[in-house]
């Protein structure tokens, strides 16, 4: 990157900082208010001996404080007309929605059918009505048509005039709605499964929106969309802004986000994604997923371990990546910060492979995920949990750490 670039990024980043201090300074005073309330009407995390093993009964309630300063940031933003109320108002009103869901599971339980079919009518609501979800497909096409000798697919007559025919318009558009609801149905479980230790999902989430907000700033330096570019550096920015103002109370285990964070943080992030996909060109797509890697790699890999072991890829254990890391002797804030630094790896990583043409980032990101893959299994990851466990019975037991809190 130039140093003319980087100047021009800075230039375009510079007048949204505003926001993410909206939703940190709202995010740090509503967080603490979030846990006096939920203490005074019982709104609480009750320890177990199976899927929540933190020491002591904690207060939930802290995605609504996320929610509120996320909400506040884009709030400002609509209120100030630096972004498109048409595009703007449907994903607040989604997220907002989507946290309230997850905010009455976490006060009395909703049956996992209701929660999963009110967030896809939820999700494909906001993605019909902002147009997010139309281009997907369209983004992922397009360049492989105009380089069908490259991918071998001329044969099929896969070309730009093939795409832009109305039959072919109208299925691609389709398409793309249903695979991005399901992308972001995807993103909200990711993180929701990732919400395992104290700290861990507000922190990776926080290193992911900052991520897309330099993704959107690299974009908005070439002022790619002027509906798209301030879209997405507020929603970034916002979250970013939300995710660490909640953080230092979430790290020590003083409160926790629960649903209503947890689905608000990963609905914010598929939506990131989407969004990338404006102009149909599908590196910017696939920056995004490198970026979004490891709660990717986290689910991917639970989901095969519960498969393996014989069990529903639903059902709920005590086994994923960053409980391993803490089965294998890490205590709690080392496995944190272990999973910051993958974080800020695939972050990295992401950024990077904007640089080249599309066939080339695809074929980085089916690298890094082969690579994942093999580490995965190189270092017994995918061995299932309970043959893990009787092949350690005999094994030293390591202490027991102290400070082990479970969000």
């Amino acid at each position: 990157m130039s140093a003319e670039l980087l100047h021009q990024m800075i230039e375009k980043l510079t007048p949204f900082q505003a926001y993410g201090l909206i939703a940190f300074v709202v995010t740090v005073f509503a967080t603490p208010l979030a846990a006096a309330a939920a203490r005074r009407f019982g709104v609480m995390d009750l320890p177990d001996t199976h899927l929540k093993p933190h020491a002591r009964p904690t207060p939930y309630l802290g995605g609504a404080a996320i929610c509120l300063g996320w909400a506040a940031a884009l709030s400002a933003a609509m209120a100030w007309g630096h972004v498109e109320l048409r595009l703007m108002l449907p994903i607040m009103l989604g997220g907002i929605a989507i946290s309230i869901i997850g905010l009455v599971d976490d006060v009395r339980e909703v049956p996992p059918k209701w929660r999963l079919l009110i967030g896809t009518v939820i999700i494909a609501a906001v993605l019909l009505s902002s147009g997010t979800g139309f281009r997907l497909v369209d983004s992922l096409l397009r360049p492989m048509a105009r380089s069908t000798d490259w991918w071998g697919l001329a044969a099929f007559g896969l070309t730009p005039a093939w795409l832009d025919a109305q039959p072919q318009r109208t299925i691609i558009t389709i398409l793309s709605v249903v695979i991005s609801v399901f992308v972001v149905l995807g993103a909200v479980n990711s993180t929701n499964l990732i919400d395992g230790l104290n700290g861990l999902c507000t922190g990776v989430t926080g290193i992911i929106s900052l991520g897309f907000f330099l993704l959107a700033g690299y974009l908005a330096a070439f002022e790619y969309s002027r509906t798209g570019d301030p879209v997405r550096l507020v929603i970034s920015i916002a979250m970013f802004g939300a995710a660490m103002g909640f953080l230092p109370l979430n790290f020590y285990g003083k409160i926790f986000m629960g649903d209503a964070g947890s689905v608000l943080l990963g609905y914010t992030c598929g939506i990131m994604i989407l969004l990338f996909a404006e102009k149909g060109i599908f590196r910017w797509v696939i920056g995004a997923l490198m970026i979004f890697a490891l709660p990717i790699f986290d689910t991917a890999l639970a989901m095969f371990r519960r498969w393996r072991a014989g069990r529903s890829i639903f059902e709920g254990d005590r086994s994923h990546f960053y409980d391993q890391l803490v089965q294998r002797g890490l205590s709690v804030r080392q496995t944190v910060l272990v999973c910051y630094l993958l974080a800020i790896v695939f972050t990295a990583t992401g950024l990077m492979v904007i640089e080249v043409s599309t066939r080339w980032a695809l074929l980085a990101y089916l690298g890094v995920c082969s690579l994942t893959t093999i580490l995965a299994f190189a270092t017994g990851l995918t061995t299932p949990e309970e043959p893990r466990r009787a092949a350690k019975l005999d094994a030293p037991k390591p202490e027991r750490d102290a400070d082990r809190e479970k969000d």
